[in-house]
């Protein structure tokens, strides 16, 4: 971001570990720029990353359709037993994981010090 011009929105993302190089890479052609922190998910404990984009009013949706072309949904299987079975026998249970996760919030303040 040109340093006269200061972001006015904060967008957060969570992305899958296995999307990120292919989202980032992506968004850094397009001149937007980014924080990357390692992140962890919570339901299956997954790898992911959390990127912090500031940018201002209007980005939204380039950024948004820059995740979409490179961050896609999978479906992975977990195994679970399987409930009144004699023996703890698993049972392979789909999921839908993978895409981006997207917060967008106002920022009220700004600062480079």
């Amino acid at each position: 971001m040109p340093p006269n011009i200061k972001p006015n929105r904060l967008m957060t993302v969570v992305v899958q570990e296995q999307d990120i190089d292919a989202a980032m890479r992506a968004l850094k052609k397009s001149g937007i720029e980014s924080t990357r922190l390692a992140s962890m998910g919570g339901f299956l404990g997954r790898r992911s990353v959390t990127l912090l984009i500031g940018l201002v009013s209007g980005q939204e949706a380039e950024i948004i359709d820059i995740l979409r072309q490179n961050c896609r949904t999978r479906v992975e299987y977990v195994t679970i037993p399987l409930e009144g079975s004699p023996l703890p026998l698993p049972a392979p249970t789909p999921i839908t994981v993978g895409g981006a996760t997207i917060f967008v919030v106002d920022v009220e303040r700004y600062e480079e010090v």
